[in-house]
């Protein structure tokens, strides 16, 4: 037993301890290529590229750029500008109060004429900042700006491949403090005026607080950086954008006072060159190394983006650029190795279990898939203002993946080796194994099915729900006197299509009760002709929305009775005709009936105890392959268009050729493609004798009350229309009613109240139905109270455990009225009070069995005379003549009432060329 223990259990540690080697012995390669700088291009590269492809800022309104051009120097005639030519140009500016003034042009000696005038400019403007360099080869500032502490560094911070992707917000001088960045002195002195200053937030990290914003250096321990490339204080630089994110005017414009105030007051003014002979200009991430679409960007907008970024941080909440630190990096190139290799592990594992093959082809898609969600990540934490590593931990996910399939093709390998071995020495324990695995799938395929059943249930029980109600109060709406003939009509079409969609719920349980070898038959004797014709007029309705002709079984010759299971002969019969209908689009379905030749004629069926009978449904719809033809019986398979299977569930004809099996038979098919298709089933019958006393028993009228004392019943319902409905229904006829919401309320109620009867749902709040009948059949003074249960759960168990609860009765949902009051009478003993019915109505009454033999014969028509009579006032059109034809016909003789009431039905509907063909066939069988 140890031995068999240690066998199953000691190869997955083996398992995954490849996939753990793999993992970490790929991130440790990768973790050191990056601290060797193999990735960092790649890693600057995708940093550029989420620059390019983040979505546009609006232009920054608070920075105006005055550019000198090609075409500004031209005018000025030299360069450097002369002295005049630039004090002029400041005074213009410092004209329209902007908020500081950005001189990015190095002028620390003079030009020209007008140095004096220049000096007293430079020293009158208060917001006006120069530059110097002093990193590399030093240039000096101008001396009056220094003199007066108005000097910034020009210095930009590159990177080896010659990109700015750092700011250098200030760096240590030996010939004093630390100076401070252009863009830096003046985001401090705009936001001077906003009284926002900057603060030390953590003294010993220096860390900034300006703002909204905290800024926190670079060490040299995030990102790609290492401790030799950071000096000074320097952050990643969050670029708003190129040229056109920032308003900018020419100098020429400037000098000609061509500019608008507004577009100067208030604002960030930087003056620099952008002419291409001066060569101020540098590579940024919008700078491609594959496309010369995006040229390099001017020193100039390079401070203002700076400026901007960090003006619209302490202002706006914008996200500084920051980098994770380089263990944290580790972690994360870890985390991606291991997600490559356990993923393609399992990956491997899963296709094995399904019995598929995958080879590298689909781990390079997985691998694919798995960078893709990494890139999205990476790409959102960019727009959040967090630059995570991309390159290493794809280089990691995808090598480790390779690798690990790699050694599972090897595990796999030699664990066929060790199994053959093991199989050939022990194939008795091999049968033991394999023994336990087909009690494992039995187990599984039992869960399963549960797990079907328990979705049937779920199902069955949320459509029962609504159709309580619909059902529910089209009996309540049949039962008003007040009601006008139209009315009750609609309200009994109502009634009849929500009976035929339960009926169509319950056909989906009925394919568990197939599986399960548990649908029954129960035959019960009624009208055939009758039955027959409500299938008809159901399908008629779906044919006349198509626009295809349909056609009646004639009834001639069909015996008045029979003993079938009325509910599934019409589900099948149903089923087929209305995939014939749907599968139709031009032409016609003919439903035909017919009595097999060896069976006596009509008039000695009365002779004989059984016929058998052939029910045949042909179309001349899109019909089917022979392929088709072998599995349209399988559960859930569906032939045909998309479009028209999305109409079913695939289960109608697998069901119904179960029930033809039940009744004798076997369900057939001819098709041809294109064609049409023919099915049908010979089935053999009983006759019945006593269907005419099933259909008029219980004609004693409307139950309108109660004799005697008034019965109280509470109801316990979480649904309010489920309450109101059965309430109405009750105190209509004499009851009192209480209502409880949950079952804590109803236990409650009944203690109180003592009633004489309990009508609960299972599936109720504070405590359930059966916890509240155990609590009931528990109380010394309620135990005898009859309890029905009535739940839209209509599976066997439920019942029985309704019934192991102490339940009486089981109403399923939706509610009959008529099953409802027979079980009141049943367990309460109840004497009804039925509405008394005028001489009209009892003669009516007296003559129901005439009217129902009447209507399972044959259809009589008229004689020829009156019948070309009917066809001259079709031909003229006359509706209401008809009408009145057809009224003196039921007058007439009672003989003629099917004939008439069919020309009516077409005459209420318009349909003259209908009532045309109708009244020649039988001109045609009368000449």
């Amino acid at each position: 037993m140890l031995s068999k223990i240690r066998a199953n259990i000691w190869p997955w540690p083996k398992k995954y301890l490849a996939v753990l080697a793999t993992a970490s012995t790929v991130a440790l390669f990768v973790i050191a290529g990056e601290a060797a700088g193999w990735f960092r291009l790649l890693e600057w590269a995708t940093l550029d590229q989420l620059f390019r492809l983040r979505p546009p800022e609006p232009a920054d309104e608070r920075i105006l750029v005055v550019e000198i051009n090609e075409s500004d120097i031209a005018n000025v005639g030299q360069w450097p500008m002369p002295d005049l030519v630039l004090a002029q140009l400041i005074e213009n500016i410092r004209a329209k109060s902007p908020a500081a003034i950005g001189l990015d042009l190095y002028r620390d000696l003079s030009v020209g004429s007008g140095y004096e005038r220049l000096v007293e400019v430079m020293k009158t403007t208060s917001n006006l900042f120069g530059v110097e360099k002093i990193v590399g080869t030093k240039v000096a500032p101008p001396p009056i700006l220094q003199d007066n502490d108005r000097v910034a560094i020009a210095d930009l911070a590159t990177d080896a491949d010659g990109k700015i992707r750092r700011a250098l917000l200030s760096v240590e001088d030996e010939s004093g403090p630390p100076k401070l960045g252009l863009g830096v002195v003046l985001a401090l002195k705009y936001l001077e005026a906003k009284n926002i200053a900057l603060e030390v937030a953590n003294q010993e990290k220096s860390h900034l607080r300006l703002g909204q914003a905290v800024f926190v250096p670079l060490t040299g321990n995030e990102g790609t950086y290492q401790t030799e490339d950071i000096g000074g204080y320097q952050i990643l630089m969050n670029y708003r954008g190129l040229r056109e994110k920032f308003s900018s005017v020419s100098m020429t414009e400037v000098l000609e006072n061509t500019v608008k105030p507004e577009l100067v007051s208030g604002r960030i003014v930087l003056i620099g060159s952008t002419a291409k002979s001066l060569n101020d200009y540098f590579f940024t991430p919008y700078s491609s190394n594959l496309s010369k679409k995006q040229p390099r960007m001017a020193g100039v907008f390079v401070h203002a983006n700076l400026t901007s970024q960090i003006v619209s941080a302490a202002l706006d909440g914008r996200p500084l650029l920051r980098a994770w630190m380089h263990p944290i990096q580790r972690l994360w190139i870890v985390v991606w190795s291991s997600i490559g290799a356990m993923g393609s592990w399992m990956l491997l594992d899963i296709t094995k279990s399904r019995k598929k093959i995958i080879g590298l082809g689909g781990v390079a898609i997985a691998i694919t898939i798995g960078g893709s969600a990494l890139t999205v990540l990476c790409y959102i934490a960019f727009l959040f203002g967090w630059l995570i590593p991309i390159v290493t931990p794809l280089v990691a996910l995808a090598a480790s993946a390779v690798i690990a399939t790699n050694c599972y093709q090897i595990w796999e390998l030699k664990q066929a080796n060790e199994q053959l071995t093991d199989y050939s020495r022990t194939l008795e324990q091999r049968v033991e194994e394999r023994t336990a695995e087909l009690k494992l799938a039995k187990i599984v395929a039992d869960s399963a099915n549960h797990a079907k059943s328990e979705f049937l249930a779920n199902m069955s029980h949320e459509l029962r729900t609504p159709l309580n109600g619909i059902l529910g109060y089209a009996q309540i709406l049949e039962r008003y006197p007040s009601l006008g003939a139209k009315e009750l009509e609609g309200i009994r079409v109502i009634h009849q299509c929500g009976s035929h969609l339960l009926t169509l719920i319950n056909d989906i349980l009925d394919l568990s009760k197939i599986e399960a070898r548990k649908l029954e038959l129960y035959p019960t004797g009624f009208n055939f002709p009758t039955f027959l014709t409500g299938v008809a007029e159901i399908c008629r309705i779906k044919a006349e929305q198509k626009g295809i002709q349909f056609t009646s079984p004639e009834l001639s010759g069909l015996p008045p009775g029979i003993e079938a299971d009325e509910k599934r002969l019409r589900q099948v019969l149903i089923n087929l005709l209305g995939n014939a209908i749907k599968f139709t689009d031009t032409g016609g379905v003919t439903f035909s009936v017919n009595l097999l030749e060896n069976y006596p004629k009509a008039k000695d069926l009365e002779s004989i105890s059984t016929v058998k009978i052939r029910f045949q449904i042909e179309d001349t719809g899109i019909g089917m392959t022979q392929e088709q033809q072998e599995k349209i019986f399988l559960p859930f398979e569906q032939v045909g268009e998309s479009s028209r299977m999305a109409e079913g569930t695939g289960l109608g004809l697998a069901i119904s050729k179960k029930i033809v099996n039940l009744m004798g038979s076997q369900l057939e098919v001819k098709s041809q493609l294109q064609e049409g298709s023919i099915f049908w089933f010979d089935v053999e019958l009983s006759i019945a004798t006593d269907w005419l006393q099933q259909n008029t028993a219980g004609t004693k009228g409307e139950i309108v009350g109660v004799k005697g004392k008034k019965p109280t019943v509470i109801i316990v319902d979480d649904l309010r229309e489920n309450r109101v409905l059965l309430r109405e229904v009750l105190e209509s006829i004499g009851f009192a009613v209480l209502e409880a919401s949950n079952g804590g309320e109803g236990l409650e109620l009944a203690t109180q109240h003592q009633p004489d009867l309990i009508i609960t749902d299972l599936n109720v709040p504070v405590i359930d139905g059966f916890e509240l009948m155990g609590k009931i059949r528990s109380n010394s003074q309620l135990k005898e109270t009859p309890i029905i249960v009535s739940s839209a759960s209509v599976f066997d168990r439920d019942k029985q455990k309704s019934f192991q609860a102490g339940a009486d009765e089981f109403l399923p949902k939706p509610v009959q009225v008529e099953d409802l009051l027979k079980m009141l009478q049943k367990h309460l003993q109840l004497e009804w009070i039925y509405e008394e019915k005028s001489a009209s109505v009892a003669q009516k009454d007296s003559t129901i069995a005439e009217e129902l033999i009447n209507s399972s014969t044959i259809m009589v028509p008229p004689n020829r005379a009156e019948l070309e009579q009917l066809y001259d006032l079709t031909m003229m059109g006359n509706l209401q003549g008809i009408e009145m034809a057809c009224l003196d016909l039921e007058q007439k003789d009672s003989v003629y009432v099917p004939f008439a009431r069919e020309l009516q039905k077409y005459a209420n509907s318009f349909a003259l060329d209908k009532i045309e063909k109708f009244i020649e066939q039988y001109l045609e069988k009368s000449a």
